[in-house]
């Protein structure tokens, strides 16, 4: 399955690797970016076992990673990315009009 990251969820990841280096150092930011790139690679390894949010977008799935959750979708042969956001964020307010 082929991984697409959308430029939202581009900069979330820059987010949060500027926010990990800067309060915890490169090696934590280094570990728990790895983390999150394990957590893609499970997601496309068998996507039907997260949990589905449809109240968020169209075939909205959520998967957590430490302290944030990936907002994604599978289309056709695609694993979406939409969004990373922290767990404790309204993520209603923060996700992109998708059809």
């Amino acid at each position: 399955m082929k991984l697409e990251l959308t430029p939202a969820a581009l900069d979330d990841l820059r987010s949060i690797r500027t926010y990990t280096l800067e309060r915890w150092g490169s090696a934590q930011e280094a570990a728990y970016l790895d983390r999150m790139w394990e957590k893609f690679e499970a997601i496309q390894a068998d996507a039907s076992s997260y949990r589905f949010r449809p109240d968020l977008f169209p075939k909205c799935q959520i998967a957590a990673e430490g302290k944030h959750v990936i907002l994604f979708r599978v289309r056709k042969s695609t694993l979406q990315v939409v969004r990373v956001l922290h767990s404790a964020m309204d993520f209603k307010r923060h996700v992109p009009p998708l059809s």
